[in-house]
């Protein structure tokens, strides 16, 4: 399904059709699609709907991300992982813990 929505939101925009209306999507759709991967539905994700839907479909899921964080005790954002983006971790350093920086480099094809 992620493939799906990012070959639609190419194609809306390589044919100039980005209308909300030709790819509309419904706010419990996204809201299903956020809930699916382990996300409060207030999560933002940027981009037209469609779009939206390929970056959380693209996410991992919370619940796995955090059990890989949690298993080195690495200090999680709150924020999704989109594509592009870096997950830094700087180690413990004179007595202070752990903690890490959230990169984010994705730039919507396509603005609703």
């Amino acid at each position: 399904m992620e493939r799906l929505y990012s070959i639609l939101t190419d194609d809306a925009v390589e044919r100039g059709l980005t209308r909300e209306e030709f790819y509309f999507l419904s706010d419990g759709t996204l809201a299903t699609f956020k809930k699916m991967q382990g996300y409060p539905i207030d999560t933002y994700f940027p981009g037209a709907r469609v779009e939206q839907a390929y970056l959380i479909l693209a996410e991992c899921e919370l619940g796995t991300r955090q059990s890989m964080v949690e298993l080195d005790s690495m200090p999680m954002p709150d924020k999704p992982l989109l594509p592009g983006g870096l997950f830094l971790v700087f180690p413990e350093t004179d007595g202070k813990p752990r903690r890490s920086l959230l990169i984010q480099t994705y730039v919507p094809r396509w603005k609703s």
